[in-house]
C-alpha cells in the first residue's frame, strides 16, 4: 500500500478491522483500482473502487453484517465513499454472467450485480489495480478480449451517454437545470465522453482529468475552453472561463456531439480495418 495516500489507507484500515471483528476470514483477496490506482484520486470528487473475493458464500446474516460494515465506514468517512462487489473466486475468473456480486454503493447493499471480464473495469484492474490482499492483480487467470470491450463501450456511448445529452438538451428538464447551473455536470458530460474517445485511440483507460488533458492536444482548439472548465473543478480553479452560462452550456453540448461522432467513426473505422 506504499502508493496509495495516507487518507486513504485510513479508510481501508478502519474498514479491514471492522470486517474483521464481524466477519472474520471471508476475504480471499482485496484490490483498488480506478483513480486511486491512476493516481488521479480527488477527495471529496473520487470514490474508493474496490473488487473482493470472497473464500465462500455469504448468507443472509452475513450479508446484514457486511451492510453494517460498509454504513458504519460511510458514517466515519463521509467524502470517502467505498463503491464495489463482493464475487466468489469461480465466478470472477469463469466465462459465465451471472448475478452473482454484492454490489455496494455509498454505504449501501444495491443487490446483485455481474462481473463482466470483458468490461473497462476488468481490464482496469488487471493492468493497473493495486493488491490489498491476495495475488497480484496481473496474475489473475482472465484475459480481457478488447473487441468485446470496445463493443460494450460503443453501445454505452450511443445509449446513456446519447441518452444523457437528449435529457439535457430538453427544458425544462432537470439535466438541462443541471447543464446550465452545475459545473460537475458540465464536468461529468465532458469529461465522461472524452474517456472512451481516449480509450478508442490507445487502446487504454485513464483518468477524468487525464482524458481532458489528452482531448487538449487531439481535438480542434475549438474545444479547448470548455475542456479547461470542465476540469476546474478537479484542478481546484475557482475563475470560470465563461462569462456566459448558456455559451457554456451549449459549447458543452456541442462537444459531446463532436465526440460521440468522432467515437463513432473511430470505431466503424477499427472495424473495416
Amino acid at each position: 500500500m506504499s502508493n496509495i495516500p495516507n487518507n486513504i489507507k485510513l479508510v481501508i484500515d478502519s474498514y479491514f478491522v471492522l470486517l474483521d471483528s464481524k466477519l472474520p476470514n471471508i476475504l480471499d483477496a482485496y484490490y483498488i483500482y480506478g483513480s486511486i490506482s491512476l493516481g488521479a484520486f480527488t477527495e471529496g470528487f473520487s470514490d474508493i473502487d474496490f473488487i473482493a473475493i470472497l473464500q465462500r458464500k455469504l448468507t443472509n446474516i452475513e450479508i446484514v453484517e457486511l451492510t453494517e460494515v460498509h454504513k458504519e465506514i460511510q458514517k466515519r468517512f463521509p467524502k470517502m465513499i467505498l463503491d464495489g462487489i463482493y464475487v466468489m473466486q469461480s465466478d470472477f475468473e469463469s466465462l459465465r454472467n451471472q448475478n452473482s456480486c454484492l454490489e455496494f454503493r455509498e454505504g449501501k447493499f444495491q443487490g446483485y450485480t455481474q462481473f463482466n471480464r470483458n468490461s473497462i473495469d476488468a481490464f482496469q484492474l488487471k493492468k493497473y489495480g493495486i493488491a490489498i490482499k491476495g495475488r497480484a492483480t496481473e496474475e489473475l487467470n482472465y484475459t480481457v478480449n478488447w473487441d468485446e470491450l470496445l463493443n460494450g463501450m460503443h453501445n454505452n456511448l450511443n445509449t446513456y451517454w446519447k441518452d444523457w445529452k437528449n435529457k439535457c438538451e430538453k427544458f425544462p428538464s432537470i439535466h438541462y437545470a443541471g447543464l446550465f447551473f452545475s459545473l460537475s455536470s458540465i464536468e461529468w458530460g465532458v469529461l465522461g465522453v472524452s474517456r472512451p474517445y481516449y480509450t478508442f485511440l490507445e487502446k487504454d483507460i485513464t483518468s477524468k482529468v487525464e482524458a481532458g488533458e489528452y482531448a487538449l492536444r487531439t481535438v480542434p482548439p475549438r474545444w479547448h475552453k470548455i475542456i479547461n472548465e470542465s476540469m476546474r473543478l478537479r484542478k481546484g480553479i475557482t475563475q470560470s472561463y465563461y462569462t456566459s452560462r448558456n455559451e457554456r452550456r451549449n459549447d458543452a453540448l456541442l462537444y459531446m456531439d463532436f465526440i460521440l461522432q468522432e467515437s463513432n467513426k473511430l470505431f466503424s473505422d477499427a472495424n473495416i480495418k
